[in-house]
C-alpha cells in the first residue's frame, strides 16, 4: 500500500511551539504485508515553518525531515481497518535565523494510531494520529539550548492498495 498524507503538527516543546505555532506536515509511506496483519512500514515526512524569535521578533525557519522504518499491525480485512504502527525515525533538522544556523540529525521514536476506511476498490482513506519525539541540543551556545522538535500530528492520508 502506498500513501500520501498531510496533517497538522503540534510541537512537543513549549519553547519551540511559542516560535513556530502549529504547522503543516506532508509525507508518504509504503506498507508491505509480511504475515497476517503484520506489515513492514517505511516512509518520510516534511515539515517547514517560519516563525518569529521570542525576544527579537526576527524571522526564523525550522525544517524537520524524518525518514522512518518499522512495523504496522492492522486488523484483518474489512472496510474499516484499525491499526497501530511503531517505527524508529532518523530526523534531519535545520533551524535558520539571524543568530545562526543549527542543523543535524537525531534518532527518535515514532508511533501512529489510526484506521483505514475503504473508499472504493483499491483506494483507502487513512485517519491517523502520530507522536514523535526528537531532542536536539545546540552545543555551540554558552548555555546550550535543548528542545524537542517532535510533536503530535493528526491528519488524513489517501492510500492506494496494490
Amino acid at each position: 500500500m502506498f500513501e500520501v498524507r498531510t496533517g497538522g503538527l503540534y510541537l512537543n516543546s513549549k519553547e519551540v511551539r511559542d516560535v513556530y505555532k502549529i504547522g503543516v506536515v506532508v509525507g508518504a509511506d509504503l506498507t508491505v504485508p509480511v504475515w497476517k496483519g503484520l506489515c513492514l512500514w517505511a516512509g518520510a515526512d516534511y515539515y517547514s515553518k517560519k516563525g518569529k524569535l521570542t525576544f527579537t521578533l526576527e524571522d526564523t525557519t525550522l525544517r524537520v525531515v524524518p525518514v522512518f522504518a518499522g512495523f504496522k499491525l492492522q486488523a484483518p480485512s474489512s472496510a474499516v481497518r484499525p491499526y497501530l504502527a511503531l517505527a524508529a525515525g532518523y530526523f534531519l533538522y535545520k533551524e535558520t535565523n539571524i543568530l545562526g544556523t543549527v542543523s543535524g540529525s537525531r534518532i527518535g521514536p515514532l508511533a501512529q494510531l489510526g484506521f483505514l476506511v475503504r473508499i472504493k476498490g483499491a483506494v483507502w482513506l487513512d485517519i491517523h494520529g502520530r507522536f514523535t519525539s526528537v531532542r536536539y541540543k545546540n552545543a555551540e551556545e554558552p548555555e546550550p539550548l535543548t528542545a524537542d522538535i517532535g510533536g503530535i500530528d493528526g491528519g488524513l492520508g489517501l492510500a492506494f492498495r496494490f
